[in-house]
């Protein structure tokens, strides 16, 4: 396998960025190739269970906001038209899972683990770490999470 493509184009300052490119181009393309292969072989082992994402990102119209670090576990239950941001933990804990209602946001890096409940139209704050049911039309935040206004 070729990775690195000599084609040196010079700039005013001295820096060859079509070579710095190219090369780059070439190891994205690698790893995105090796990528492609792990996921076939993933199944349940991946952050989020392909079969899974497929049915929430189309029948449930889940909005997956920047999709980096994101882990729902594959008992999780999401409901319609939920908004999801980078880092979101959906976890359980022992036999235990999340349950999320419909039109619910959960911010960065917020933490949802065990036998929770959040209510429809709730909204998670950034960083928030839930344990405990959220009533729907509310807002939650910090860690513990509690509660901060109705919407």
């Amino acid at each position: 396998m070729k990775i690195y493509q000599k084609n040196k184009i010079e700039t005013t300052g001295g820096v060859a960025l079509r070579e710095i490119y190219l090369f780059g181009h070439k190891i994205f393309s690698y790893k995105l190739n090796k990528f492609k292969k792990v996921m076939k072989n993933c199944k349940n082992k991946c952050d989020i269970p392909t079969q899974m994402l497929h049915k929430l990102l189309t029948e449930n119209n889940l909005k997956i906001i920047h999709q980096v670090g994101i882990v729902i576990s594959d008992r999780a239950t999401i409901g319609k038209k939920c908004t999801i941001f980078q880092n979101v933990t959906l976890g359980r804990k022992g036999e235990y899972t999340p349950t999320l209602g419909d039109n619910v946001t959960i911010y960065a890096n917020a933490v949802v683990i065990g036998n929770v409940h959040i209510g429809d139209n709730a909204v998670i704050g950034a960083g928030s770490v839930v344990l405990k049911d959220v009533p729907a039309g509310e807002v939650w935040a910090g860690n513990p999470a509690h509660f901060i206004k109705k919407i």
